[in-house]
């Protein structure tokens, strides 16, 4: 697991959009990454906007990925 804390607001957005263990099956460098982007906003305004933006980026992430597997059957 990640050494940076998950906020709560992006653990439930990734809920929400069904990526919660997508994310948890990511690399520990590439949660940390995500984790101390969001974690180092000052306002909450900005947080909260990079963690949708976060989500954004994995369920993209998430979507190519799939659609890569089923290239290579």
């Amino acid at each position: 697991m990640a050494t940076y804390p998950i906020p709560v607001e992006f653990e439930d957005e990734l809920k929400a959009a069904r990526l919660w263990e997508f994310f948890l099956d990511c690399t520990e460098a590439h949660q940390r990454e995500y984790l101390k982007w969001i974690g180092e906003a000052k306002k909450l305004e900005t947080r909260m906007a990079r963690s949708r933006q976060a989500v954004k980026m994995l369920a993209d992430k998430c979507a190519a990925e799939k659609k890569k597997s089923k290239k290579a059957r």
